[in-house]
């Protein structure tokens, strides 16, 4: 890639979570994010090489560079770059892909040396074209991902068309800029220190609930130990990944109860993620799930591809003698006020943490971080994830929302050292059902919420 002169950032605070994970396993490949875009028409491949080309100019992102590591971390934009030929591959059956996958994702982009993506064209088993995207966690999310997809397919049909380019994305430079400024501001680092020094004081120790229930031998065996807590940094951190579909009417009656109450929902099903938990786990009260949360509020932010997500741990109490909606309410003010500290560093709240509730750093409360995304379809393009094979925490949730057709699908990259595929069925079939009881009575007491035993 070529080079220019060089203004070096710090790594803003969502990047920060990201270089966390990574400093603290033997497998960079969380490093990795792996999607694909699978399409029903026939594409040239000539023009969508063009297209991307155009893509990479557009979104600085794709242009960026990192030198030093630890807190000399730092990081650069650069004006032009290169493209490499994009190699086309043709699987013909899944077993082939498969094999080809276990293997790719292994492969760690040399972001140091200005690699931050990898993109190959593919034709997949059942004939679709297919675009199959690699990208490095600390330059794009999986939001950010989604709006680069949009840009490329854009930019393609304006291609074929012989129309106006769509309009160019903003730029991630002035997001990190902006960010960096505003997160490193002493009086806002002050009162973030405030804020969670009394936000996790003013609770007892949380309790690990995981989605696998109370029967894993594994944390049968830190329960009989007295620990409250699940080891992490297993050496094998094997995940797999999973879908299932959630049916259009679900998702209707959810979105109808946060419409009419005025709830987010993503807080909604962020609370429900913890209900489903606690029932699995014989009504345990006290949890702390992190939710990884879209940081993207201006227009601005919405129309830039980047990293911008970053994740926050929300104290849940769920009390059995009260009711759905009541618990539901303190949950909203609890997560509302840290919506505006979002900025907190990652490692100083793990210090903070590890402080006041005596843990330790090799394990862990956190029982799954959980994602809602909402996505607008591309016409004839199905996206989606790929596991990258690791991950330090039990499980990854995102629920994945298509704001055209109004149906969801939940999906998962779970740890199988600790979940099955039928732990995470039964997850999603009674969070399904949880959605159905507390929409039709909320004012349903909480012990009285039915979770089918696994």
């Amino acid at each position: 890639m070529g080079k220019t002169e060089r203004t070096l950032y710090e790594y803003t605070a969502s990047q920060d979570v990201v270089a966390l994970q990574a400093k603290y396993t033997l497998y960079k490949q969380i490093m990795n994010i792996i999607m694909y875009a699978k399409c029903d028409m026939n594409m040239d491949v000539d023009l969508l090489t063009k297209a991307w080309k155009l893509v990479v100019e557009r979104n600085d992102c794709l242009r960026m560079g990192f030198v030093g590591s630890g807190k000399k971390a730092r990081q650069y934009f650069i004006d032009k770059v290169e493209v490499k030929d994009i190699p086309y591959m043709e699987f013909n059956t899944d077993e082939e892909f498969e094999t080809f996958i276990k293997k790719y994702r292994k492969i760690v982009l040399k972001y140091k040396k200005e690699e931050v993506y990898d993109i190959i064209f593919c034709k997949m088993p059942d004939g679709k074209f297919t675009v199959l995207l690699k990208v490095c966690h600390l330059v794009l999310d999986t939001y950010g991902i989604g709006i680069i997809f949009q840009d490329l397919f854009g930019v393609y049909n304006a291609l074929k068309n012989g129309t106006e380019l769509p309009a160019c994305p903003g730029k991630f430079e002035d997001l990190v800029k902006k960010d960096i400024q505003y997160n490193h501001n002493p009086e806002t680092e002050k009162k973030n220190l405030e804020f969670f020094t009394e936000y996790l004081k003013m609770k007892e120790p949380p309790y690990y609930a995981g989605i696998h229930g109370d029967k894993h031998p594994l944390w049968k065996k830190q329960v009989k130990k007295g620990s409250k807590c699940m080891k992490m940094f297993f050496i094998k951190c094997d995940t797999e990944g999973f879908k299932f579909d959630i049916d259009k009417e679900t998702t209707d009656k959810a979105m109808k109860y946060c419409a009419e109450n005025h709830y987010t929902p993503a807080n909604f099903f962020f609370y429900l993620c913890s209900v489903v938990c606690s029932k699995a786990n014989g009504n345990v009260k006290n949890m702390i799930p992190l939710e990884l949360c879209n940081c993207r509020g201006t227009v601005q932010e919405k129309k830039t591809a980047g990293t911008k997500v970053q994740s926050i741990g929300c104290y849940t109490t769920v009390d059995g003698e009260r009711s759905f909606s009541d618990n539901f309410a303190d949950f909203c003010v609890s997560q509302n006020q840290l919506y505006r500290h979002l900025g907190f560093s990652d490692i100083e709240y793990e210090k903070l943490f590890n402080k006041i509730y005596k843990a330790s750093f090799l394990e862990t409360y956190y029982h799954i971080i959980f994602s809602f995304i909402p996505t607008r379809a591309i016409e004839g393009v199905e996206i989606s994830f790929i596991s990258n094979g690791k991950f330090v925490l039990p499980a990854y949730v995102a629920l994945m929302y298509d704001v055209d057709n109004g149906t969801m699908q939940m999906v998962y990259d779970a740890q199988t050292i600790l979940h099955t595929e039928n732990d995470l069925k039964c997850f999603t079939e009674n969070f399904v059902s949880v959605i159905n009881q507390v929409t039709a009575n909320p004012n349903v007491l909480l012990k009285d919420v039915v979770v089918e035993p696994y």
